[in-house]
């Protein structure tokens, strides 16, 4: 079908002059993701072939409605300040505690532990409440960053105001500390989203070298003790190293041992943590930035909380070097949508060019080149 050259000219005045393309989205292969609409464009579409068009200043060649659905999507957008000072909140990553009792080596805990905090029960739950009323029934709280968070001498308390509000919950752990009597009162109290268990072998002498600690038997009865329990929607045993034999013989090892009863094994390769002092070699530096793919968009989809109450850019952030607000102080709402953040977002898309000591440069989960 062709179209007139009338139409062209109509289509050319749909398309305002300040629109253009979001520089925030990102190319999954089949479809573009929007990270601060969660919408997703088929590139197979009428309105990706749009949107293709407009890229190459050509007229959109589409029925006016498309173009006003990309506009909804903001696919299309008018101001791209503005759109760095959005926020799609669907992770709360709130660290309630600084605490670790394991020493992994891939991790920042063992070369540099931290001082301990615990967060008070008036911040905690002051940031759930203003996260939850942004995020709504979307919202995730993870209680887990670098520390341990059944160390938390306030842990079962913050999981029932968590279950109560009727959010989901997950915590990554070395179950260490989830006791039997433990696991028995948290299932009294609700149910978590999801429980990673971080274990990364059955070998007792393996096991002190890569979490510092001779737990292995406490974790262990700890593990099958939970598994009576029905505390989770979902629980897994991430099983974290090097994709060498070794590693995968702890695989073969604990699926042997855990997936007869039902239990679901994951493992994982150990990833780096930049500027983190650990052994884990960090990839090269990427001189231009797309984006980040860390579970989703990390700048525009979490908001990460440390034990202060300071809030920051990114996980991988140990040292806490891009503060975007504390919460003591200021808002979650004031945050997310304050100049710190937006020029953050800015940086991490490319849209203005990052110092060249920008933490995203040297991070394996940066789109980038």
């Amino acid at each position: 079908m062709t179209t007139s050259p009338g139409f062209e000219r109509s289509q050319r005045t749909a398309v305002l002059d300040a629109e253009m393309e979001s520089p925030f989205l990102h190319d999954r292969g089949t479809v573009l993701y929007n990270p601060l609409t969660g919408a997703s464009l088929p590139k197979d579409g009428d309105a990706f072939r749009a949107l293709a068009r407009l890229r190459q200043g050509l007229p959109p060649g589409v029925d006016p409605g498309v173009l006003e659905h990309l506009r909804v999507a903001r696919f299309l957008i008018d101001d791209v300040d503005r759109e760095a000072r959005r926020s799609h909140l669907l992770f709360l990553s709130l660290e309630t505690c600084t605490v670790c009792n394991h020493r992994c080596p891939f991790c920042p805990v063992s070369v540099d532990p931290r001082e301990r905090e615990v967060m008070s029960t008036e911040l905690f739950e002051s940031i759930v409440n203003q996260a939850a009323a942004i995020g709504g029934d979307d919202l995730v709280v993870f209680l887990s960053n670098y520390n341990e968070p059944t160390v938390d001498p306030l842990f079962e308390e913050r999981c029932r105001a968590l279950f109560e509000r009727k959010l989901p919950v997950s915590i990554l752990t070395n179950a260490s500390q989830f006791t039997p009597d433990r696991a028995a009162r948290l299932e009294a109290l609700g149910r978590f989203r999801y429980i990673g268990i971080n274990l990364p072998t059955l070998d007792p002498e393996r096991y002190r070298q890569l979490h510092g600690t001779r737990d292995l038997a406490r974790v262990l009865a700890n593990v099958d003790a939970l598994h009576a329990r029905a505390i989770s929607e979902e629980t897994a045993i991430v099983v974290l190293g090097e994709e060498d034999d070794a590693h995968r013989a702890d695989v073969e090892q604990i699926r042997a041992r855990f997936e007869p009863l039902g239990w679901e094994v994951k493992p994982f390769r150990i990833r780096s943590r930049p500027a983190s002092g650990t052994f884990v070699p960090e990839p090269p530096l990427k001189k231009k930035l797309r984006g980040c793919e860390l579970m989703g968009s990390r700048p525009f989809e979490h908001l990460h909380v440390t034990a202060t109450g300071k809030a920051v850019l990114c996980c991988q952030d140990y040292y806490e070097r891009l503060k975007v607000g504390d919460l003591k102080t200021e808002t979650v709402a004031g945050i997310l949508g304050g100049d710190t953040m937006a020029r953050l977002r800015r940086w991490t898309y490319g849209v203005e060019d990052a110092p060249a000591d920008f933490l995203c440069r040297r991070c394996e989960f940066a789109i980038g080149e």
